[in-house]
């Protein structure tokens, strides 16, 4: 009789008989081979398209060592650009407070410049150097926090992209940030130029309406295409430009010896 253990082993050995005889491992190894060695050129192809795609890449914006060629080939607004988002995105506040100062002061000097009064009675460095001092120290840090808070809120009660803005307009003009932020602009001046504090109290009281009313007329619809049109990270950077205009226009219309200004947004 058969061992019984010689009765599992029957099927490996009639197997292994099979292939031998058929030639089999052989056979399928070569067919392996061929197909692998046709489809190589075609991988390496693919494969060399890929490396000269991102040469071409890596060439566009990258220079070549120890050259400064494919820098210089691009526009310089374009790298300064450049330069600013990667400020912007690992320094937004002191990158916004360098943009406040400068803007704030160049928007004193060309209404200085404009309205006349540096001609006439020489240049006021003082008000230049507060004007400089709120938007670089005072306005940036607040402003960052409020409309981060505006694009939270919004997120979080879930307003549709098209009410958005109106949305945003709405709560900044009318809820908290038009008050308050005219109300600290005319403080913070009023402490640079050495008010006491009743004196402060005084110019808020003094010049907090008209203020907000021409406020109402110029940035809402300025507003409105801000939160409309332009990314959270630059909303600020937006109305410093703005304010560019709109204090040196202030600065004629409404010189300081005549009637208090009305302010920024």
């Amino acid at each position: 009789p058969t061992p019984p253990h010689s009765v599992t082993l029957m099927p490996g050995l009639l197997v292994k008989r099979l292939c031998l005889q058929l030639n089999w491992p052989r056979r399928f190894v070569k067919h392996v081979l061929q197909k692998r060695s046709k489809s190589t050129p075609t991988s390496n192809k693919i494969a060399a398209q890929a490396k000269a795609a991102s040469d071409a890449v890596t060439a566009a914006h990258v220079p070549a060592k120890g050259t400064m060629t494919g820098a210089m080939e691009r526009p310089v607004w374009r790298r300064f650009m450049d330069a600013y988002e990667h400020s912007l995105a690992r320094r937004p506040i002191l990158t916004k407070s360098i943009t406040g100062g400068i803007l704030f002061g160049l928007g004193d000097f060309l209404g200085q410049t404009l309205s006349g009064q540096a001609r006439e009675e020489g240049f006021d460095r003082a008000r230049f150097i507060r004007a400089a001092l709120y938007g670089g120290v005072f306005y940036p840090i607040p402003a960052h926090l409020h409309y981060n808070f505006l694009e939270s809120l919004t997120v979080r009660i879930r307003i549709s992209a098209t009410k958005a803005p109106f949305f945003k307009a709405f709560v900044e003009q009318f809820v908290y940030w038009s008050y308050l932020s005219n109300a600290y602009y005319h403080a913070v001046l009023g402490a640079l130029q050495g008010f006491t504090p009743q004196m402060i109290y005084n110019r808020v009281e003094d010049t907090l309406w008209e203020t907000l009313k021409a406020q109402w007329v110029f940035w809402i619809p300025v507003q409105l295409v801000n939160f409309r049109y332009v990314p959270v990270r630059h909303q600020l950077n937006f109305v410093l430009v703005v304010s560019l205009v709109w204090t040196s226009f202030l600065s004629i219309a409404f010189p300081p010896e005549k009637k208090a200004l009305p302010v920024h947004e």
